[in-house]
């Protein structure tokens, strides 16, 4: 039973090509990434949770907050 397809192989190749969705990664840092977005698109929507959003700006100014906090308190890397 293990080797038989679970799906007809119709619905097999359809699924094939929806889950094409390889795309070249830049090979930076999560926080890299986010901050060149913020440059591009700052007023685009980045992070949506219940009825909340925030644009990428925003994202960026709450994210430089933590940080600071962070680093007062003597937090550094590693």
């Amino acid at each position: 039973l293990r080797d038989l397809p679970r799906l007809p192989s119709q619905d097999q190749r359809a699924l094939a090509a929806f889950n094409r969705t390889a795309i070249d990664v830049p090979s930076c840092c999560v926080h890299e990434a986010i901050e060149a977005q913020v440059d591009r698109t700052p007023e685009a929507t980045a992070v949506v949770c219940r009825n909340a959003s925030l644009t990428y700006r925003e994202l960026d100014e709450r994210a430089n907050r933590v940080a600071a906090e962070l680093v007062s308190h003597g937090v550094g890397p590693d």
